[in-house]
C-alpha cells in the first residue's frame, strides 16, 4: 500500500473543504484514510488539470469565435451599406429614366411604377399601386387593345394607347408589355410606358398636311389642264385665221407685212411651247414611275439620237459601258435631256461638242453634261434655275426658261445635288448626283 503523507494544507482545495466539513481530524489521519484521501486528491488534481485546459480551450475558442463573429460583423455591414448604396443607386438610375418602368399582375393591376409615372401622368405612384391599368384609360383603349397587350401570346407586342392625365389632359402612351414567370407560373407582366405624344401628334400633322398637299396636287393638276385647254384653244384659233388671211391676201403682202405675219406665228408657238413648259414644270418631280433597271449608256445613247442640230455636232459618251442603275428612267431622262438641251441651244461655237459621262461614288452616281458654249458666270449660277429666268433675250434664241428649272425640280424631290463648273469663253460642265440602289456590272452578274 502506497502511503503519502499528507497534510492538510497539500489537499485539493475542494477536498480541504469537505474535510474540514465532514471527516473528524482523528479519523482523517489514519492510515486506511490517508490512502483514500490519496486518491480522492489525485482524482479532484486531474479534475482540476483537465478543468484549466478546457478552460484555456475554451477560452481560446471564444476568442477566435469573437473575432470571426466581429469580422462577420464588419463584413455583413459592409454588405449591408453595399446593399443600401446599390438600391439607391439603382432608385436614382430608375427615377431619372423619363419611360415608365411598369409591373401588372395577371389581372392588370399595377404593382410598381418608377417616378416617371408621375411625371407624365401626374398621378402619385403610392396611391395608383394596385389600381387597374384599365381604370387610367379611356375606351376603346381600356378595352380591346389593352386586353391584347395582356394576352401571353402577343409577348413583345406594343400599342399606342390614350391616357387620361391627373388634369383631363390627353396624352399618348407607347406600350411594350412581356408576360414573366416565377418557379413556371405566369404571375404578371413587365414592360415600359413611353410617352409619345409629340410624335403621334407630329404623325397627325404630317397626315393632314399629306392630305392637304394630294388635294392641291390635284387642284393643281386640273388647274393645269384647264390653263392649257382654255389658251391653247384661243392659240391655235389665232395661228389658224393668221395663215388663212396670208393665203387670202397672199398677193398682196409684201416685205414688212409679211414679216409680220411671221413674227405674230412666231410669238403664238413661243406662247404654246411656254404653256407645254408650265405644264412639265407642275408635273416635274410628282409624276411617280416604277423604277426600272437598264444600262446607263443605253439611255444616252437614246438621247444621242433624239437631238438634230444646223451645225455640225460632236457627242461624246464617258462612263463605264456595262454599268447598271435602278431608277425612275423617264425622270433621268428629263434632267439629261434638258441639260444637254440647254447645252445645244445657248452654244456659240461652229461646231458643238457635248460631253455626257457618269462616275460610281459608292452609294450614289455622279453625272455630267458639259459643252464648248460661251460659258455661264458664277453670279448667274442660282438664277439659272429659276422658272422663266433666261440670260439671253428670247428673240435672240428660242427658249422657255422652264428646262433648266425643271431639272432642279426633279433633284430636290431625289434629294440630290447639281452644281455648275465653268470656263468663261470655253464651256460649261452641270455636275448632279442620283441616288443609287442597285448598280452592278453586268459583266459580273
Amino acid at each position: 500500500m502506497q502511503t503519502f503523507e499528507l497534510t492538510e494544507t497539500s489537499y485539493h482545495r475542494l477536498l480541504k473543504r469537505q474535510i474540514r466539513k465532514s471527516l473528524p481530524p482523528e479519523l482523517a489521519e489514519h492510515p486506511d484514510m490517508q490512502d483514500f484521501l490519496l486518491a480522492v486528491n489525485q482524482a479532484y488534481t486531474e479534475y482540476q488539470d483537465d478543468l484549466t485546459r478546457m478552460e484555456l480551450i475554451l477560452e481560446q475558442s471564444s476568442g477566435e469565435l469573437f473575432k470571426a463573429n466581429r469580422e462577420l460583423s464588419r463584413v455583413a455591414q459592409e454588405k449591408t451599406e453595399e446593399a443600401a448604396l446599390t438600391s439607391k443607386r439603382l432608385e436614382e438610375v430608375v427615377g431619372s429614366i423619363s419611360e415608365v418602368l411598369v409591373q401588372l399582375d395577371r389581372d392588370g393591376n399595377l404593382t410598381y411604377l418608377n417616378q416617371a409615372w408621375e411625371s407624365i401622368t401626374g398621378y402619385p405612384v403610392a396611391s395608383s399601386l394596385g389600381q387597374s391599368f384599365a381604370g387610367f384609360l379611356p375606351q376603346p383603349e381600356s378595352g380591346g387593345k389593352l386586353a391584347e397587350l395582356l394576352n401571353n401570346e402577343t409577348q413583345g407586342k406594343e400599342e399606342t394607347l390614350r391616357i387620361i392625365t391627373v388634369d383631363g389632359q390627353e396624352k399618348w402612351l407607347g406600350v411594350s408589355l412581356s408576360p414573366y414567370y416565377a418557379n413556371g407560373q405566369h404571375i404578371g407582366f413587365t414592360g415600359t410606358l413611353s410617352d409619345v405624344t409629340a410624335r403621334v401628334t407630329a404623325e397627325t400633322k404630317l397626315k393632314s398636311y399629306t392630305r392637304d398637299l394630294e388635294r392641291i396636287n390635284a387642284e393643281l393638276d386640273q388647274f393645269a389642264y384647264v390653263v392649257s385647254h382654255d389658251l391653247k384653244a384661243p392659240l391655235r384659233a389665232i395661228n389658224n385665221l393668221s395663215e388663212w388671211i396670208e393665203e387670202d391676201i397672199a398677193d398682196m403682202l409684201e416685205g414688212e407685212t409679211k414679216d409680220q405675219f411671221r413674227l405674230l406665228r412666231g410669238r403664238v408657238h413661243r406662247m404654246e411651247n411656254l404653256i407645254n413648259g408650265i405644264l412639265s414644270y407642275s408635273r416635274a418631280g410628282r409624276m411617280k414611275t416604277v423604277k426600272e433597271k437598264f444600262l446607263i449608256k443605253s439611255l444616252v445613247d437614246e438621247l444621242r439620237e433624239s437631238f438634230s442640230t444646223k451645225k455640225p455636232l460632236s457627242f461624246r459618251i464617258e462612263g463605264e459601258a456595262t454599268t447598271e442603275i435602278e431608277a425612275e428612267r423617264i425622270a433621268l431622262t428629263q434632267i439629261l435631256q434638258n441639260l444637254i438641251s440647254n447645252g445645244i441651244k445657248y452654244n456659240d461655237k461652229d461646231e458643238i461638242n457635248i460631253t455626257v459621262g457618269w462616275k460610281d461614288l459608292g452609294n450614289q452616281f455622279e453625272f455630267y453634261v458639259g459643252d464648248n458654249g460661251p460659258g455661264i458666270s458664277p453670279e448667274f449660277h442660282e438664277r439659272i434655275f429659276v422658272i422663266f429666268q433666261t440670260l439671253q433675250a428670247r428673240d435672240e434664241v428660242e427658249s422657255t426658261g422652264v428646262g433648266l428649272a425643271i431639272v432642279k425640280k426633279i433633284l430636290d424631290e431625289k434629294h440630290s445635288q447639281i452644281r455648275i463648273e465653268t470656263v468663261m469663253g470655253e464651256g460649261t460642265t452641270f455636275l448632279f448626283t442620283w441616288p443609287k440602289n442597285e448598280a452592278k456590272d453586268i459583266e459580273h452578274v
